[in-house]
């Protein structure tokens, strides 16, 4: 009888470790990583959406002048630009595969900063050189960005996740670069 049951007790302990181990492996680690990746990335695409929404207001305003963009970039919009980059590198991503979309959103979302800085530094020097620089980390960072949604959407296709209103971490409400004002907007 006590070999029976130690018979019995062997082999739901087996069982048990099959199922567990069956279970684990059924399990999508990449589609998990990018539930999480995505849920952390709507609060912290608000922050981005806020500082540049604020810039395109002063960009697209043909009231504004130059020195009130300067004031507001230096006061206001870079200083929540920043605040996004700070949550934007604290978000988590375990598997290689997030990790390599959230690596592009980053490098978009540095050379968006540093659009930023030089559209002030344009402004303080007065300098349409360096606006032209500044232009053209806008329209890098615009190209960044588009790779990182369709990479983004390809990752969420290859792992049954239904992206819905665009839900992929960065704003690109404004699209076409203005040349008033600051000679670009930044997305």
């Amino acid at each position: 009888m006590k070999k029976r049951m130690k018979k019995i007790a062997v082999m739901i302990v087996l069982t048990g470790i099959m199922l567990c181990t069956a279970a684990c492996g059924k399990g999508d680690a990449v589609k998990d990583d990018l539930y999480t990746y995505l849920s952390n990335m709507q609060p912290i695409q608000e922050l981005q959406k806020e500082a540049i929404n604020e810039y395109n207001g002063y960009v697209n305003n043909n009231d504004s002048n130059s020195q009130e963009l300067l004031t507001a970039l230096q006061s206001s919009i870079i200083p929540k630009y920043e605040n996004y980059l700070t949550e934007l590198n604290a978000v988590a991503a375990e598997t290689e595969e997030v990790q390599n979309v959230k690596t592009v959103c980053l490098n978009g979302a540095n050379k968006q900063m540093d659009a930023l800085k030089k559209v002030a530094e344009a402004i303080e020097a007065c300098d349409t050189d360096i606006l032209a620089e500044a232009d053209a980390l806008i329209t890098e960072s615009e190209t960044i960005f588009t790779d990182y949604e369709n990479q983004l959407n390809t990752l969420a296709g290859e792992h049954d996740i239904s992206l819905v209103n665009n839900d992929t971490g960065t704003d690109n409400s404004e699209e076409n670069p203005s040349e008033e004002n600051s000679g670009g907007e930044a997305e």
